[in-house]
């Protein structure tokens, strides 16, 4: 029978440095969609969705703070992701 020990697992749900990262994740990933939000109106050329997520992992990187990096690479790969096609493939399949 599996171990049914889940003290590691709460002293992670515990830890603040856990939430902060997931913090961090989250704001990098929203970033890219801020960012192009304001941005698109004033600009006179429409920049691919994938150019926001890139712009915040190099933000993220210049700044020292890794998971704001991880969060606007989530970003940029669920652009390529819309971009092909891939995830209303597998909403479709999900849905049958």
């Amino acid at each position: 029978m599996a171990s049914m020990n889940f003290g590691g697992a709460f002293d992670a749900l515990a830890d603040d440095d856990t939430w902060m990262d997931a913090a961090e994740v989250a704001a990098g990933y929203a970033g890219p969609m801020v960012g192009a939000n304001v941005l698109e109106g004033s600009m006179p050329f429409d920049a691919p969705n994938e150019a926001y997520g890139l712009a915040g992992v190099a933000a993220g990187e210049y700044a020292g703070r890794r998971m704001v990096s991880v969060g606007s690479g989530l970003y940029t790969l669920d652009a390529l992701a819309r971009r092909a096609g891939l995830k209303q493939k597998v909403t479709r399949m999900g849905g049958n």
